[in-house]
């Protein structure tokens, strides 16, 4: 039998949020409630004021929407989880409330390893070959934090240990059960389920919205042959619910998490990290060892933004304190050919720093974005057979990868050099 509720709390997406004893534990920990203190989207508050909400919330329904996806899934496919896993009839219960334990946890702390503003320069900023996942997976384990301590103690009699939440949120972990890992990371997981209704809201747009519900009925587990591992796919009757999820995923991305604005300070922040990096760890990555990089959230960085500003030099804190961007001064179409989308990131930003000598140009592409839309695979039920989503979906068959460039300039109170510099754009991509 599942703990009893330690505490509810109440959520603007999901409504009531129940939280067992060990969960609260963790909540409790100053690693998590460090969550409080990053940022959900950079600076999009600086486009959309309402954005100012936290990692936090998020992990809470993330939490809060694995838990219900899994119980669902093996409460409708019993006979072919128990026989995948090899579960006994005398163990199915505790093996279910395991795996329904381990998938809140896991999406509990998948985000826990984030940067101060999340996403915003992970690749710039990280050290090589590491990502956010790879922090969570090692703060989970990392003695003398409370959560791996938390997790071993009070779940000992379901057979849950640390090592195995931390294999779960793992790009490449080992755990068994595969559709759970799919479920908190993959191209159909609760977290894109979670942050685009929360993102949407926060925001003030409705491009976020889909149908929640009738997703949660509507997802299967189907065993692939080839690895004998259970994973995701849906129904043929939702698939109408599984288009609105992608399709709000697309305009999410056009319209707020690649707003132009948004990234101009996604850039900026990138650049004045690395410079507080360098000063006070000597590198201009984030510390590999947990407990330095803990010490980093979006309030130190943005106190010592406004402390550092200087408008005479017009330095990155300045910009960040005082909401001077560079601005857009060429962009592609959101669906460019491949040559006129590698001419524009390669060629144009040096043909512009040539003729224009001083002037400070970034460039910028959607393939680089974390968060960007991909039209991914997901199977579909129909007829005793799987088939591709996009082989029965007509909204999705023309929706491709947004390959969008954009151009960045800082001509900021010089219209003149504003005007030359863009219709030098235009002349050079013709």
């Amino acid at each position: 039998m599942l703990p009893d509720a330690a505490r509810t709390f109440r959520d603007p997406v999901h409504g009531y949020i129940d939280v067992y004893p060990h969960e609260k534990a963790i909540i409790d920990t100053l690693s998590f409630q460090r969550l409080r203190w990053i940022h959900q989207l950079g600076l999009s508050s600086y486009v959309y004021h309402g954005a100012e909400h936290s990692r936090f919330g998020h992990s809470l329904g993330v939490m809060h929407l694995a838990g219900k996806f899994t119980e669902r899934l093996i409460q409708s496919n019993i006979d072919i989880v128990a026989n995948s896993l090899g579960w006994k009839a005398s163990d199915f219960e505790q093996n279910a409330e395991q795996l329904v334990l381990e998938a809140r946890l896991a999406g509990l702390l998948h985000d826990i390893g984030h940067a101060p503003f999340s996403h915003v320069g992970e690749a710039a900023l990280f050290p090589e070959g590491k990502d956010h996942e790879d922090y969570s997976a090692a703060i989970i384990v990392a003695p003398d934090l409370g959560i791996g301590e938390a997790i071993d103690i009070q779940l000992a009699r379901w057979n849950i240990t640390k090592e195995r939440v931390s294999e779960i949120v793992k790009k490449k972990g080992t755990y068994q059960a595969g559709f759970v890992r799919e479920l908190v990371s993959s191209a159909w997981d609760v977290d894109k389920m979670d942050y685009l209704l929360r993102d949407s809201l926060y925001c003030g747009v409705q491009y976020g919205k889909y149908d929640l519900e009738r997703l949660l009925d509507t997802f299967m587990l189907r065993l692939e042959d080839s690895s004998e591992n259970l994973q995701l796919g849906v129904d043929y009757g939702g698939i109408h619910a599984v288009e609105g999820l992608i399709l709000a995923r697309y305009f999410m991305f056009t319209q707020v998490y690649f707003h132009p604005v948004r990234r101009a300070y996604d850039h900026i922040l990138t650049q004045f990290i690395k410079e507080l990096l360098l000063e006070k760890t000597d590198v201009n990555n984030y510390p590999e060892d947990v407990n330095d990089f803990l010490q980093w959230n979006a309030l130190s960085v943005l106190a010592e933004a406004h402390v550092r500003a200087d408008g005479k030099e017009r330095n990155m804190a300045w910009r960040i304190a005082s909401r001077q961007h560079l601005k857009s001064v060429y962009e592609t179409v959101d669906h460019s050919d491949q040559m006129m989308a590698s001419r524009a990131f390669t060629k144009l930003p040096g043909e512009i720093r040539q003729k224009f000598g001083d002037v400070l140009i970034w460039a910028d592409q959607a393939s680089d974005h974390p968060e960007k839309f991909k039209a991914e695979m997901l199977p579909v039920f129909q007829g005793g057979s799987w088939r591709d989503i996009k082989t029965h979906s007509r909204a999705l068959q023309g929706l491709e990868e947004i390959s969008l460039v954009r151009i960045y300039a800082d001509v900021r109170g010089d219209e003149g050099v504003d005007e030359t510099i863009r219709e030098f754009c235009s002349q050079f991509m013709r």
